[in-house]
């Protein structure tokens, strides 16, 4: 990982759109060229991320993600900060919008269809040994070309085997956990998503 000096990061940052920030700081920047930067801190020093960080974890996960030509953002540099500690990736974002922004915006003519997408999508990842922590409406983006991807890769795993029941129940669980966004999705609908 290469080192990101403050003068570099300044210089980024002053241009820079704040999509995300915590008590701790800064979280993921809109650069002026387009790019993002993810910054993700250390919350203990004695922790297995100290060896394979965020930033890293994501960068493995993207390449894992393409080798199974599923859309996911595409990484160009990984960095880290020395003050404060940060793990940082650059990248490339995946183009297009996600569930959550859809169904906030009244994409309900075809939310069915949406739905119904989704659910092939999730099936297909599972097949494919995905196992995405984070699967909920913000992380699943609709391209323009109509595809599903994903994005905030970095709680991932990917088995080289099709996901066990277990896990793909623990996923769905974890879908439906976001009651606000499936409060008006029709009922036969939400079935499809339903632990087995």
């Amino acid at each position: 990982m290469q080192i990101l000096t403050t003068e570099q990061y300044t210089f980024w940052r002053e241009k820079a759109q704040v999509l995300e920030q915590d008590y701790y700081g800064e979280k993921v920047l809109l650069l002026a060229d387009g790019t993002m930067l993810k910054l993700f801190r250390r919350k203990t020093w004695l922790s297995k991320t100290a060896f394979f960080t965020p930033a890293k974890r994501f960068a493995t996960n993207a390449k894992e993600l393409q080798r199974r030509d599923i859309p996911c953002p595409v990484v160009i540099k990984l960095y880290r900060m020395k003050r404060p500690y940060r793990s940082v990736v650059h990248y490339f974002p995946l183009a297009g919008n996600t569930l959550r922004q859809l169904l906030r915006g009244g994409y309900q003519t075809e939310q069915e269809a949406l739905f119904k997408k989704l659910a092939q999508f999730i099936t297909a990842l599972h097949d494919l040994g995905v196992y995405f922590r984070s699967l909920h409406m913000g992380n699943i983006v609709l391209t323009p070309n109509g595809d599903l991807g994903l994005i905030d890769i970095s709680d991932m795993r990917c088995f080289r085997n099709p996901l066990s029941r277990r896990l793909r129940n623990r996923n769905y669980h974890h879908l439906l956990r976001y009651k606000e966004e499936w409060a008006t999705v029709p009922e036969h609908i939400q079935t499809l998503f339903q632990p087995t």
